[in-house]
């Protein structure tokens, strides 16, 4: 198979679209899935059933702003629009969102000690993309120069 950049960003696209759904079943089936979960992990998070239902609303919030970012990002590069103003606070949003996933994990994980893990990633994830935005910052100043320069 022929791998190009369009059919990189439609798969990217899809996945996000996959995703988008994935969180949506989550959030209606989460009552079920956690009773399930807290039923095989163990005794002693008996009760802890509220608690996971709001980290996983809590959740929800971030990462579906960030699923809809990352599609608005990637409509934006199949339109060859790359170094906009737009997708540098696309990047921002990203980080943001990521940074609150920590905060909402590091939070939880008073309650269930693996969330501190995943806090750990979701803000190294958002100092990744802080740094990328800044890049997206620099390269949209030398892009203007550039559109000026005859």
């Amino acid at each position: 198979m022929n791998w190009n950049k369009n059919k990189s960003l439609k798969f990217t696209r899809v996945c996000i679209y996959f995703f988008a759904v994935f969180l949506v079943v989550l959030c209606v089936g989460a009552p079920w899935l956690y009773q399930g979960f807290l039923k095989l992990r163990s005794p002693l998070l008996d009760g802890m059933l509220p608690y996971f239902l709001v980290t996983n609303y809590a959740m929800a919030i971030p990462v579906g702003i960030a699923l809809y970012r990352m599609n608005g990002l990637l409509k934006n590069i199949s339109e060859n629009q790359v170094f906009i103003n737009q997708n540098t606070k696309y990047l921002k949003q990203l980080s943001w969102c990521c940074t609150a996933a920590g905060v909402i994990f590091g939070i939880s994980g008073f309650y269930y000690f693996p969330f501190l893990f995943l806090c750990g990633t979701a803000v190294f994830m958002g100092l990744v993309l802080g740094v990328i935005k800044n890049v997206f910052v620099q390269a949209e100043e030398i892009k203007k120069e550039n559109d000026y320069t005859i």
